[in-house]
């Protein structure tokens, strides 16, 4: 989604932007402009977004025993999961109250499930700052729509962070922190640096990684950590 082309999309929309003084002009001309812009972000937005959590909320959790399962999950610890689905809960008898999804629940019918994070749009990008006196009315309202659609999908880290605020800074008396099959990725750094300004500067770390370590150690490194309390490990093992 972050591939969204908002001058394709104007292209498109402009066949139907009829002239004030055309000879088979109808006042449904007035809307047809917008109407096309709204259906197509209409549709990757809202409708993309159901569609994904739909199928999210669909997937299958494995049955016990069918799975290897991770030793080190400990029930009674605080879990900040990347994960839309209920495995914790399932598989390792975590209780609901001690997970924060953080991107949204696949078994909670009115949670928001994120699709588009840690992208934000800069100001000098919106479209709506080319409207002044002279533009036409349906076209501002074109733009508006585009800019609400990049509103709407695309949600900053730091905004999610602030909406979980109470999460993090209940962290203060962690002494392990366990990283599970994540990958470190730029889009969730911050998330990851909230975690090492709330925990104490004595918790030990555990980064597992999947082939070879390599990748997991460089994304790490940028994180103002005691090495000697950081350790990587195959997932298989912890």
């Amino acid at each position: 989604m972050a591939a969204f082309d908002s001058d394709h999309v104007i292209d498109y929309a402009e066949n139907f932007l009829v002239s004030y003084g055309a000879e088979d002009w109808s006042d449904a001309d007035h809307h047809n402009f917008e109407y096309e812009i709204e259906q197509i972000v209409d549709g990757l937005s809202r409708t993309l977004r159901k569609h994904f959590a739909n199928w999210i909320r669909g997937l299958a959790i494995p049955l016990l025993g069918t799975v290897p399962l991770v030793n080190c999950i400990n029930r009674r610890a605080k879990f900040l999961n990347f994960n839309y689905t209920p495995t914790l809960q399932a598989l390792y008898g975590v209780q609901p109250r001690q997970v924060l999804h953080i991107h949204g629940s696949a078994v909670d019918p009115d949670s928001l499930i994120v699709l588009g994070h840690g992208w934000e749009r800069q100001a000098n990008e919106l479209l709506s700052r080319q409207v002044d006196e002279d533009t036409d009315t349906r076209v501002a309202g074109g733009y508006r729509l585009i800019d609400d659609y990049f509103d709407d999908t695309f949600k900053p880290t730091e905004t999610i962070l602030a909406q979980n605020q109470a999460f993090f800074d209940g962290l203060a008396d962690v002494t392990d922190v366990f990283i599970l099959g994540h990958a470190l990725a730029d889009v969730d750094a911050l998330y990851i640096a909230e975690i090492v300004n709330k925990v104490p500067v004595t918790t030990r770390w555990t980064i597992s990684w999947h082939k070879t370590p390599e990748t997991e150690r460089n994304r790490f490194s940028g994180y103002d950590l005691n090495a000697e309390l950081v350790r990587f490990a195959p997932l298989s093992t912890l």
